[in-house]
Parts: structure tokens; C-alpha cells; sequence
């Protein structure tokens, strides 16, 4: 299994679009890795995760082909994550070569923005299907077991974070959540096989959360009871990702703290083979 990070940044991007505070300044300066568009991340060429306003910007200098993804999976409605005018493009005459109906799968906030937009739920022109799922309950799109996990985050919607599986491959892909919920853990419990690949939300860095997202404190913390609960094990490779300029690392910084708890600190085209 393959998982590409295309977008790593939280909701303003990194530096955030209006912001001129140290960080901010200082990565425009630095550029590189230090430039963080919006979150979305790929598995293997086919499994795409979430949708924000980057996805041209993804395409053009990281090479994402979108033409190519059979399903795509929603966290949740906030704008870095459900950018939805770009789904009418998926018909013709603004696409001539993706001709598959995309899979979507995601929650009931998702639905109703989905019937508001042109060529969107209920019209012929459509080239998607959308599925509500409900938590903990697994469902298998594309050659793909997936099991949608209720995330602490916003309380006017039921978020979803998402266990991944395939030929044997284990990833949990846990963003933007805070501390997991216990159901989660008892749901993670439930399911065949240890993580291979655990990717948590660190949009807070230095500073802690827990409630609705997670620090790098917090994180390390989430990863000792998935190992202390045997769903994780010494194997296991661990990613944080979604980040914040609130949480004031640069990501060299941030690079030489996530490694002192067992982390690989993401960046926009980082790929990770498992």
C-alpha cells in the first residue's frame, strides 16, 4: 500500500493566506517543506481522501491524477476539506476522459451541500454517487475495506475519520480528531489484523488539544494506548500530519520534535510505501 500526502496544512494553509505572524513569515522566506496547502491525501493511485480547494494546485506540481481515483472519502463539510464546486467538473464538456461515476462515501452534511450544487444529487448530469455511511460500520468500495470511525471535532456534524484495508495492508487515517473516542477504540478492536500505517491529526504541534484536534503531545499519547491495546504494534509506522501555523513549528522544527516520539512529520508530496 502507498499513502501520498498532498496537502497537509489546516484550514488558512501555511503560510495562512491573510496571516503575517513570525511562522508565516519566516516559511514564505524559507519556502520548501515549510509551505503547507490544504489537507488531502491519497492511497495507492485509486483511493482519494477528501477534496479541498488545492486540488488543481495538487495536480499541477505534485503530480496528482485524478482521473485515475474510483472513490473519494469525506471527512467532514469544513472548507479545507469539501471543496464541492470542483465535482461538476467531473462531467463533460469540463472532462472528456473521466468516464466512471466516482464512489463518494461521507456524512449526512455532505448530502445536503451535495444537493445544492449544479449538476449535483438528483440531476442526470451527475457523474457520482454519494453514499452516507454510518459509523462503525465497515463497507468495501473499490477493492478497499473501509471502516468510518466517529471523530471528536465538530459537534454540528458527525465527522468521520477512516480504517483502511487492503491485501493485508492496515492504515488509520485519523484526521481532524482529537482524543478517540472509546466506541472507536472498541470498533478498532473488532477488526482483523494490526495497523500498519497510523497517520494522526497534529494541527496544534506544540500546544496541546485533545477536544477537537490533537498536539504532538496528544498524539504520542493516542499512540501509546493503540499499542497498549495491542491494535499497533513495534512494526507500525507512525505519521502526524495537519498543521497548523497556530502551532508555531517550522517544519524543521517540527521534524526533529515528531522524531523524538517515534513520528515521521509529513509535507506536501511526502509518499509512504508499507
Amino acid at each position: 500500500m502507498r499513502i501520498t500526502y498532498y496537502g497537509t496544512g489546516a484550514g488558512e494553509a501555511w503560510p495562512g493566506v491573510f496571516c503575517q505572524c513570525r511562522v508565516c513569515r519566516e516559511a514564505r522566506q524559507l519556502g520548501g517543506k515549510n509551505i503547507r496547502t490544504r489537507s488531502q491525501t491519497l492511497v495507492n493511485d485509486d483511493l482519494l481522501l477528501d477534496l479541498p480547494p488545492d486540488n488543481q494546485l495538487h495536480s499541477l506540481y505534485f503530480g496528482l491524477d485524478l482521473s485515475r481515483v474510483k472513490s473519494l472519502l469525506f471527512t467532514h463539510s469544513h472548507s479545507d476539506h469539501c471543496y464541492l464546486p470542483d465535482l461538476e467538473f467531473l462531467r463533460r464538456p469540463f472532462s472528456h476522459t473521466h468516464d466512471d461515476i466516482l464512489e463518494i462515501y461521507g456524512n449526512e452534511a455532505i448530502e445536503e451541500l451535495l444537493r445544492r450544487e449544479p449538476g449535483g444529487l438528483g440531476s442526470q448530469e451527475a457523474r457520482y454517487r454519494y453514499h452516507t455511511v454510518p459509523c462503525h460500520v465497515p463497507f468495501e468500495t473499490s477493492g478497499y475495506r473501509v471502516l468510518p470511525l466517529r471523530a471528536r471535532h465538530a459537534g454540528n456534524e458527525r465527522c468521520l475519520f477512516y480504517r483502511i484495508s487492503r491485501d493485508g495492508k492496515n492504515l488509520l487515517y485519523a484526521h481532524d480528531t482529537g482524543r478517540f473516542w472509546p466506541d472507536c477504540l472498541e470498533a478498532l478492536e473488532a477488526q482483523p489484523g494490526k495497523l500498519d500505517l497510523v497517520s494522526l491529526d497534529c494541527t496544534s504541534q506544540k500546544h496541546r488539544d485533545g477536544a477537537y484536534h490533537m498536539g504532538l503531545r496528544d498524539a504520542w499519547e493516542q499512540k501509546q494506548e493503540l499499542l497498549e491495546r495491542g491494535l499497533a504494534d513495534e512494526n507500525t509506522i507512525w505519521v502526524v500530519n495537519h498543521f497548523s501555523h497556530n502551532g508555531e513549528l517550522l517544519h524543521e522544527e517540527l521534524e526533529r520534535e515528531a522524531q523524538k516520539l517515534g513520528f515521521l512529520a509529513s509535507y506536501d508530496g511526502m509518499t509512504v510505501e508499507f
